[in-house]
């Protein structure tokens, strides 16, 4: 369950609390606000960002955190007077550690719940939810178990999905002493060589089960059963997405 004792609260917010609040030029600016809770026992590790109607949650990709997926400029292209926006670390990333991830076949189904029970512990329902990448599958299931607390659902670079080749490009990353200095380098900002050389591997190892599995994540399984107004956008340097035109085909209010 959520801790919402109000001193402990609290003080997790005295001891773990910080906001930005003036750019370069020393104007004003909305607070970036970052915090810590307890939701099942677990430290989840979360900013938050505006006061408006329109209330968002952001989820992070695989071995990401919010810092490093939704930095400061991407949040502040949001007018804060329209947009609340909660950005979440999963448990086991960014500030929500210790313990560290635990990449599991299930983990994105497990994440939902710590995603719903933080909007509502925030009062922050309903709200819309989007998710890049891993966070995509996230914010499926988030959907799903959301019910009408989810308004509606944008996922970026998103996969339920992976066939051969997407599983032998996963195989050929799962080294990262093999990767190009400056791909690792975006990581090694927020983490450890370490934690990232582990769980790049678990993570690529749980793909190759799916791809055991016939294919398909379990989030996949929760799209036909959505009505909720989705949103899908893939760049074009984004990797391991499924086919946009897929999700319009199972998804019966999506674009």
């Amino acid at each position: 369950m959520v801790n919402t004792d109000i001193a402990t609260t609290n003080a997790v917010l005295d001891d773990h609390q910080a906001s930005i609040k003036s750019d370069k030029c020393g104007n004003k600016l909305a607070p970036i606000v970052e915090s810590t809770t307890l939701i099942n026992d677990i430290k989840i590790g979360y900013c938050t960002y505006g006061w408006g109607d329109m209330k968002m949650l952001f989820i992070c990709g695989g071995v990401g955190c919010y810092k490093k997926d939704f930095p400061e400029p991407v949040l502040r292209a949001f007018d804060p007077s329209l947009y609340t926006i909660v950005c979440i670390d999963p448990p086991g990333y960014g500030t929500s550690r210790p313990p560290d991830r635990k990449q599991e076949v299930n983990r994105c189904m497990k994440d939902a719940v710590f995603c719903i029970k933080l909007m509502e512990y925030l009062h922050l329902t309903p709200f819309s939810v989007l998710g890049w990448s891993e966070g995509a599958r996230t914010a499926v299931h988030v959907a799903g178990q959301g019910k009408q607390m989810v308004q509606s659902m944008i996922l970026l670079a998103a996969g339920t999905r992976i066939d051969n080749r997407g599983a032998g490009i996963f195989r050929g990353m799962r080294n990262t002493d093999q990767w190009l200095p400056d791909a690792l380098e975006v990581y090694l900002q927020y983490y450890s060589k370490e934690f990232v050389t582990k769980q790049w591997a678990d993570l690529c190892d749980v793909v190759q089960v799916y791809d055991l599995l016939g294919g398909r994540f379990p989030s996949d399984y929760v799209l036909p059963n959505l009505k909720l107004p989705s949103l899908v956008l893939t760049g074009g340097m984004d990797r391991f997405c499924s086919d946009p035109k897929y999700f319009s085909s199972v998804l019966p209010n999506c674009k």
